[in-house]
């Protein structure tokens, strides 16, 4: 049985190459996953520790000499540039570099993971070494571009990061039996009901949504609907909307001249102020200096234009 750790995959790699990543998310805004891009000094080696996350890493530059042993022998395959490696919660895995190594991972938590995956595929998941897999690459190019970018548009990052997952349980089921992984029939339903929930949440932020309508909408209790909702997207229903509303919030006060007040009706706030107290406690900052930060770029840009 896999070892549960609190410790999270970014503390594990940061520790064991002693240096953090040159680029990471805001997981905490899409609903726990990480997305980190590495540069490692020169290493004969690392010990990734045990970690909570089941992980997906990209190797994107640097040493082609890269080997792994996870509660087992050396690896007699070795990783280069654009290979693929799958790391499930709860293992250690030792590495040979001989060299710098780049490399970019997805981290998923094993709680979200669960959710995402086991209840539709009955799959356990196995450590899996340096493997070409041309979708999966595509899928961690398109969450790191999502990472650089510093937006948090959840839904599309949390469909990217399913289908990636299910597309390496598709994968591993075929390799590990012969035969390709069938979600269930109920699984399959509560995805597609999750996916049109999102899309109503951002056709509706600027309505009053409580847990009742929400669970109302969809037929079951405000006990089930957040338990399931928190198994599938990491986060409750309620951070979800706050993230959602905030981020919206974000792109009104960048792209136009509106109100706070106006704003804050506009993602669905009672009043500015308490839309300038969540949207300080989500940021850092007050929505006010959140819209001067950026009025200075604004204006140099204009300045080059003119």
């Amino acid at each position: 049985m896999n070892k549960v750790s609190s410790v999270r995959a970014v503390e594990a790699f940061s520790k064991g190459l002693g240096t953090p990543p040159v680029l990471a998310n805001d997981a905490s805004a899409w609903g726990g996953i990480s997305v980190c891009d590495w540069r490692s000094p020169w290493l004969a080696g690392f010990e990734l520790h045990e970690n909570d996350d089941f992980v997906i890493a990209y190797h994107s530059g640097g040493s082609r000499q890269v080997r792994a042993a996870c509660n087992g022998p050396w690896s007699e395959s070795k990783s280069t540039p654009g290979l693929i490696s799958v790391i499930p919660p709860g293992r250690r895995v030792e590495y040979r570099i001989g060299g710098k190594v780049g490399f970019s991972s997805v981290h998923i938590p094993r709680s979200l993971f669960e959710g995402l995956v086991q209840s539709g595929f009955g799959w356990q998941a196995d450590f899996r070494f340096a493997f070409h897999d041309e979708f999966a690459s595509s899928c961690m190019q398109v969450l790191l571009d999502e990472a650089r970018s510093h937006q948090s548009r959840f839904p599309y990052t949390h469909a990217v990061t399913r289908a990636l997952v299910i597309h390496l349980t598709e994968k591993y089921r075929e390799r590990q039996t012969g035969s390709p992984a069938t979600p269930a029939a109920s699984e399959q339903h509560s995805v597609r009901k999750l996916d049109r929930m999102l899309d109503f949440i951002d056709a509706s932020l600027s309505e009053h949504l409580t847990l009742d309508n929400l669970a109302q909408r969809v037929g079951v209790s405000r006990a089930h609907f957040a338990r399931r909702f928190r198994d599938l997207t990491g986060m409750s229903p309620h951070r979800y909307l706050m993230n959602r509303r905030v981020e919206k919030a974000k792109k009104l006060l960048k792209e136009t001249r509106i109100s706070l007040a106006n704003i804050a009706l506009e993602v669905g706030f009672s009043n500015q102020a308490h839309f300038s107290a969540a949207f300080h406690t989500m940021t850092g900052l007050t929505p006010s200096h959140y819209r001067l930060d950026d009025m200075p770029l604004k204006s140099a840009t204009c300045q080059r234009s003119n």
